[in-house]
């Protein structure tokens, strides 16, 4: 049977391992963490399956592991009494034997105070079943005192935290920045007896859009946490903020589980990036405009520069070429800058659509967890 670690893949298609996300480490926690849960919703009839027998000698208080307690005996030297539970403050009513709820080895009887069991009368052997939650390893393919026709509901589990844990690390996979390369020195024109060279001007050079907040201006991969409060309840004026709207996506997955809300939120950062783009796409289009201008000057100086005298034509034509240089300086430089823009979008798309993808796995899983869940229940 394939492991635990196997099947959580194969429904994911995520690939686990010690540095992934999840971990390994954190795979084994959520499938502990679903065996629990599965075992607090099972009907009475499927509890024994996961209870284990534990031993002591009455009058002496036995710590409990669980607050589950399927039944309780004492020896009464022949055979083993089943005990009736009393509540812990009627203790000392069934030592006396006139009283209607004496105890006695043939009618025994059992409390829990204090976290711990005891049995009275005192001094008896007493076995009771206790339903214990099993650790569940990554790399098990079975769950021990756990009934088989649940155990399926446990990979589902640990599958829907796996691929929670996976949309929370989307965050940190988002491309930081554009780095553009350093934007061309135009030369110095030289000096001439006369027919002098106009000024080149400022090269252009291409300006990123920024978002604006109320404190400032950020990047548009700025991502903050929520605030202190950690809610997006109690509106203060700050969850509208553009560096927290993937925090707030997150809190609306880990925190409120609303997948329905959380779509909705991820469509509108998604259409927020679509107009991001959009805005650079636009500086790229200005960044153009200026830079056929500024081309067009350039050769309105060389060719002011033919016109100079002979007596400087040597320089001239050093200077030229030096412009001719130059020009093709800046368009690589617009050609790199074009080309980082374009892979920076992509990057962007990717991750929205594995998001995407991602959370809509992620719903129908979870649909399939409580599904098998109920049925367990009813069956």
């Amino acid at each position: 049977m394939a492991t635990f670690e196997a099947q959580v893949e194969a429904l994911t298609g995520l690939s686990i391992d010690g540095s992934s996300a999840p971990t390994q480490t954190e795979l084994t926690q959520f499938l502990t963490d679903g065996a629990k849960e599965i075992i607090n919703h099972l009907p009475k009839h499927l509890l024994p399956l996961c209870s284990i027998e534990e031993s002591f000698t009455s009058g002496t208080p036995n710590t409990l592991n669980t607050g589950k307690i399927l039944n309780v005996f004492r020896n009464d030297g022949d055979i083993k009494q089943p005990c009736r539970q009393i509540d812990s403050s009627y203790k000392g009513r069934v030592l006396d034997s006139d009283d209607m709820d004496y105890a006695s080895v043939t009618d025994p009887v059992y409390y829990i105070e204090n976290n711990a069991i005891d049995v009275i009368p005192v001094s008896g052997s007493v076995t009771y079943s206790e339903v214990q939650y099993p650790s569940v390893a990554h790399n098990a393919s079975a769950i021990s005192s756990f009934p088989d026709e649940a155990e399926y509901l446990v990979a589902l589990y640990a599958s829907v935290k796996s691929l929670q844990n996976k949309m929370s690390s989307k965050f940190s996979e988002l491309p930081t920045d554009i780095t553009l390369s350093t934007l061309p020195v135009a030369p110095l024109p030289p000096t001439l007896s006369s027919n002098q060279v106009a000024s080149l001007g400022t090269a252009p050079s291409y300006t990123a859009p920024n978002v604006a907040t109320d404190s400032g201006t950020i990047e548009l991969t700025t991502i903050v946490q929520l605030d202190t409060e950690n809610t997006i309840d109690d509106y203060d004026g700050n969850a509208i903020e553009v560096d927290q709207w993937w925090s707030t996506l997150a809190h609306m997955i880990e925190h409120e589980e609303d997948t329905e809300l959380a779509q909705a939120q991820l469509q509108k950062i998604s259409t927020y990036i679509s107009a991001y783009s959009q805005a650079m796409q636009n500086q790229m289009n200005v960044f153009n405009k200026e830079n056929v201008e500024y081309q067009a000057s350039l050769q309105r100086a060389i060719e002011n520069a033919r016109l100079s005298s002979t007596d400087d034509s040597q320089l001239l034509q050093k200077y030229s070429s030096e412009l001719g240089a130059y020009s093709t300086e800046v368009q690589i430089y617009q050609a790199d800058a074009s080309t980082k823009i374009q892979n920076y979008n992509a990057k962007i798309q990717k991750h929205i659509t594995d998001y995407q993808w991602i959370s809509t796995q992620y719903a129908q899983l979870k649909d399939d967890y409580n599904n098998g869940l109920k049925r367990l229940i009813s069956g």
